[in-house]
């Protein structure tokens, strides 16, 4: 999984943690408020892939 917090110009590959059947990502946002997209590409054990984008899937604000 990648993450871009410019509108997908730049990726940072983040870590995933495996728990069981599904996973667990942590990301450690910017101080910046913004936007973060999302980058995912997978394959199950049948061969099966899935690639998905999601540009803006979420905003950062301040509190």
């Amino acid at each position: 999984m990648d993450v871009s917090y410019d509108d997908g110009k730049t990726w940072s590959q983040t870590g995933v943690t495996q728990i069981g059947e599904s996973g667990l990502v942590t990301l450690h946002h910017p101080q910046s408020i913004g936007y973060v997209s999302l980058r995912v590409a997978a394959t199950d054990n049948a061969g099966n892939t899935v690639d998905q984008t999601v540009i803006r899937a979420y905003r950062l604000t301040s509190e």
